[in-house]
């Protein structure tokens, strides 16, 4: 499993196999943005939380391909996307180009880069959650 933007690595020794990578924090496994991750392992599953949510389309669609690149042919994808909402309780927040994801975004992406739509949910602050399998 691959965790991109792991974050703090909190999944670290609770899921089995489980690389995490994330450009900010010294406790992933490995200290780098999705583009410049490589390995000689594909992985099955990848979790995407929160992770791939900002800069432009042409970003977003570069940062899905690496990701893709890095899976086996029936690999999933686990979503959890910003719909460009700067409501994070932090000033600095309001400087971030957050993507504006949308479910038929999602929709469109999966096709795009070969997977189907398995689940898609909305919780109350407008965040989207999705399965993504192939």
């Amino acid at each position: 499993m691959l965790d991109v933007g792991c974050g703090t690595n909190p999944f670290r020794g609770r899921i089995a196999n489980l690389t995490g990578i994330d450009p900010a924090f010294d406790s992933a496994d490995y200290r780098c943005t999705i583009e410049e991750f490589s390995s000689n392992i594909q992985f099955n599953v990848a979790f995407c939380l929160g992770s791939i949510n900002f800069g432009s389309e042409e970003t977003i669609l570069r940062q899905i391909g690496h990701v893709v690149d890095l899976l086996t042919p029936h690999a999933r994808i686990y979503w959890r996307c910003n719909p460009g909402r700067q409501d994070h309780g932090n000033e600095q927040c309001k400087e971030i180009d957050f993507f504006s994801w949308t479910p038929e975004l999602l929709t469109q992406y999966a096709e795009q880069f070969g997977f189907t739509v398995a689940d898609l949910q909305q919780d109350s602050n407008n965040r989207l959650y999705c399965e993504w399998t192939r």
